[in-house]
């Protein structure tokens, strides 16, 4: 790969790309509300002996917490510099999707699919958060590369890492082993075997370890989702069609007119498994369909590449190119770069620390209260790293059970919205209002300039 690289006058482009986008990235990387501060949290715990599923609860396969922790070892309490893993993973995404469409078609092929994927909107959204989808998304375009260049046991190790990074990831995987049934079945079994070189041990073991509480936290509990917790899925549905109706037009125009469909053949089988996951699966997020805006760079460049031979095409896909980067780059850096971002997280922390004991604990949203347990060096009242109210709202746990756990808290941070009247409403499921009724007084009121839910952000000091 590398000597053919080298004499890919594209190449220097890609690479122009890549920068690109990782400098923006870094220009608007801040602390923002998001469920990533858990994971982090998780490593942490991890570092200190905890083990996942019984120790602490944890609702996905581990591997994203186990990076996070190998993280920890190197930056310590420099998190934010751990919000660089989905920037880094979609940068290697890129570059599989740029080597996949350079090898079936042509150099420009890969630099225009690459280019498509790295500035979509979605994309340009969701790596701000480190929800595990882009480390998924990386092993699955590594399986999918390593199936098209016949290395089928490597294709199966980046299918498992997949696995144990998230359990969506089993519907693209099936739609790769048809592929493998229909056109190679004599390497299905080393794709297999590959496929549960890690992810089998690692399940044993963790299920062995756990006593059984594996399986019930990565499966049994995602199977529990209601439908009615969040948003609807044509509301996400929608929302994605406006921000990336180019990719969405031009894969819908590819799979209807492009006649020569057996180049792509295997991302269309990746995606239609994903899209059945988006339609069977009842908790679906936007950030969801990541699983498949790389194939959608693909069929629509595919699609463009139809009018390769018109006069002045090099000039208008250029053209075509730089204002995708800019447009999209422009609606990102303006509109959402600066929601969700917590602008006073180190006045918190510094609160935190100044009003606190080492030994007394916090609680509190998913999304800052393991991120000011780690900068504060306060531990997390009863290793409740995760407090999604979706735990509460499936009764996975009761609201009875997290006030037992966090008896004798010294600081609850609680989201929520203070409306017109000046009464404070919009806390979630898994906030113990009767706990901060009886035991609680406001300490600080933190208000957010700009949030997708919440006005502000509630210290209460629970030691009255």
């Amino acid at each position: 790969m590398g000597s053919r690289l080298k004499s890919d006058s594209t190449f220097p482009h890609f690479i122009g790309i890549v920068l690109t986008f990782f400098i923006l990235k870094l220009f608007t990387l801040r602390f923002k509300f998001s469920d990533g501060f858990t994971y982090m949290y998780m490593g942490k715990l991890i570092s200190e002996g905890f083990i996942p599923y019984k120790d602490f609860f944890f609702a996905s396969p581990p591997l994203q917490a186990y990076l996070m922790f190998i993280g920890e070892i190197f930056i310590g309490n420099h998190i934010l510099l751990l919000k660089l893993i989905p920037i880094l993973a979609t940068i290697g995404s890129a570059f599989f999707t740029y080597n996949f469409m350079r090898e079936k078609f042509g150099n420009r092929e890969g630099l225009t699919a690459s280019t498509l994927f790295l500035f979509s909107s979605l994309i340009l959204l969701t790596t701000d958060y480190s929800t595990g989808i882009h480390l998924t998304l990386f092993f699955i375009l590594g399986m999918i590369y390593f199936t098209e260049k016949d290395r089928p046991f490597l294709a199966g190790i980046f299918g498992s890492l997949a696995l144990c990074t998230r359990l969506y990831a089993p519907f693209p995987i099936a739609g790769v082993g048809l592929y493998y049934l229909i056109y190679k079945k004599k390497n299905l079994l080393k794709f297999l075997i590959g496929l549960g070189t890690i992810f089998i041990p690692i399940s044993i073991i963790f299920q062995m370890v756990s006593n059984g509480n594996y399986l019930n936290q990565i499966l049994f509990f995602r199977l529990n989702l209601i439908t009615d917790i969040g948003l609807s899925k044509f509301t996400i549905l929608k929302f994605f069609i406006i921000k990336d109706f180019f990719l969405i037009i031009g894969t819908i125009s590819y799979l209807i007119f492009n006649k020569e469909k057996k180049k792509l053949i295997l991302p269309i089988l990746a995606t239609a498994f994903s899209i059945l996951l988006l339609i069977i699966y009842s908790d679906i997020y936007y950030l969801y369909f990541g699983l498949i805006i790389s194939f959608f760079s693909m069929f629509t460049t595919a699609f463009i590449f139809k009018f390769k031979n018109e006069k002045k095409f090099k000039k208008i896909i250029t053209a075509f190119l730089i204002l995708i980067v800019l447009f999209n780059s422009t609606v990102y850096v303006t509109g959402y770069a600066s929601t969700a971002n917590i602008d006073f997280t180190e006045d918190l922390t510094k609160f935190v620390k100044e009003n606190s004991e080492k030994n007394e604990t916090i609680y509190g949203s998913f999304e800052i209260a393991p991120l000011i347990s780690i900068l504060s060096e306060r531990r997390l009242a009863g290793n409740i790293a995760d407090t999604n109210p979706k735990n509460i709202m499936t009764n996975t746990f009761s609201i009875e059970d997290i006030e037992n756990k966090i008896e004798g808290v010294k600081f609850i941070l609680a989201k929520g919205i203070i409306l017109n009247d000046g009464r404070i409403a919009g806390f979630d499921a898994s906030t113990p209002t009767r706990y901060i009724k009886e035991k609680c007084d406001i300490a600080k009121i933190y208000h957010l300039k700009k949030d997708f839910s919440s006005n502000v952000v509630i210290v209460y000091n629970c030691s009255k």
